[in-house]
């Protein structure tokens, strides 16, 4: 069976009990036709160097060929050289194919440089699209090819969940009204509730009352929603205070029933866990994760608002960790204080700089969704409970 020489990086069949082929273990050489360098192995074939930079040359180029406008080709291929300089081949082959797409999908909408902006961007490839290739998003910025507004890009995905949400209640006979509520959100400041999450509580509670007139809002629709979403009472509170001004029912909370009580219980558990995986995560993605989850629910603040933290938004103070010095000014308080600090310096998170993302993605350049934080959670301890069975050579990832 033929597995990769660790001295000369071919696919050859090994030496019994060995790492290495047999022409490397016999002191075989020969000379690399590119670099001249003196090479292990009986095959007349560049060293593994020359062979990598010569392959994603020819890889490059045939990607930078099916771009269509040459500015665009260019900084392709610009990018992709550096990508394949400093990162390994298997992560920079994904990243050169990815960006390859993703300048193609550009091409289509942005024939000149000077139309290269944020907008457009957004528009040819869509949050995800722009998440997929953060980095080069990044390096565009960097050489000045576009300026990004970040803070417009998360508007914008904001939005469009926004209009996701009310394009799947569709024309219903409340539509006006929540239109309306979503004017009247817009023109206040809300810090402890985001604009999605109260039109879905909106959404949720108009669901219930169905096709009635809005006089027939009752406790029990009420009652039925919380029920289905515990989640959304502080969102709902504001939705019930802007139908009482527009002549509504008035309508108040009901007290949290035993299956809010006992989530609320859960949670603690789930904290008291969450906390001691965060003094030895399992990755980068599990840590952050860990962090905005935490410091969203023990301080009751959403968890988007958490995960748009920026490298200016955290400051150390003689009082511990301080967020968003110049807004709220909130203090972490130990342990998390200490588990903050050390997350974000274990994985250099210190260093990037300002205006970037703390939890977002690698680059920093967008921040992660609130499904891909539960992607991480749920991923990270699937693979906790599977390493720790006995039969598994490693007890803790």
């Amino acid at each position: 069976m033929k597995r990769r020489c660790r001295i000369c990086d071919r696919r050859r069949p090994l030496m019994a009990g060995d790492e290495i082929c047999f022409p490397c273990s016999v002191g075989t050489t020969h000379i690399c036709p590119i670099c001249q360098a003196v090479v292990s192995g009986s095959a007349p074939g560049p060293c593994f160097p020359c062979s990598k930079e010569h392959h994603f040359k020819r890889l490059i180029a045939r990607e930078a060929a099916t771009i269509p406008h040459k500015w665009l080709a260019k900084l392709f291929t610009e990018y992709g050289t550096e990508a394949a300089d400093e990162l390994k081949a298997t992560v920079a082959t994904g990243r050169i194919a990815r960006a390859a797409a993703a300048c193609r999908q550009i091409a289509l909408t942005v024939p000149h440089p000077d139309d290269l902006t944020t907008d457009a961007l957004y528009a040819a490839l869509g949050a995800g699209g722009l998440q997929r290739v953060s980095p080069m998003i990044t390096y565009m910025a960097e050489v000045g090819a576009v300026r990004l507004d970040r803070a417009r890009i998360m508007n914008q995905i904001e939005e469009d969940r926004v209009m996701q949400v009310l394009v799947a209640y569709g024309e219903g006979p409340h539509r006006s009204l929540l239109n309306r509520y979503r004017n009247d959100f817009a023109d206040r400041v809300r810090m402890s509730v985001t604009e999605r999450t109260a039109i879905t509580a909106a959404v949720d509670l108009l669901a219930e009352l169905g096709d009635a007139p809005l006089a027939k809002l009752s406790q029990l629709h009420l009652k039925r929603t919380l029920h289905k979403g515990p989640e959304h009472r502080d969102a709902l509170q504001e939705f019930l205070c802007f139908i009482a001004a527009q002549g509504g029912p008035i309508l108040a909370l009901p007290m949290p029933s035993r299956a809010e009580l006992a989530a609320n219980k859960k949670w603690q558990r789930d904290a008291t866990t969450w906390r001691k995986r965060l003094e030895y995560p399992a990755s980068s993605r599990e840590a952050r994760a860990l962090i905005a989850v935490l410091i969203a629910r023990l301080y009751a603040l959403p968890l988007s608002r958490v995960l748009t933290l920026r490298r200016e938004d955290v400051v150390f103070t003689p009082a511990g960790v301080t967020l968003w010095p110049k807004a709220d000014a909130l203090i972490l308080e130990e342990p998390l204080a200490d588990a903050f600090d050390k997350g974000m310096r274990q994985h250099c998170y210190w260093s990037l700089p300002m205006g970037q993302y703390l939890l977002g993605d690698e680059g920093g350049m967008l921040i992660i969704s609130e499904a891909m934080v539960a992607k991480h959670l749920t991923d990270a301890a699937k693979y906790r409970r599977m390493f720790s069975k006995p039969g598994f050579r490693r007890g803790r990832p």
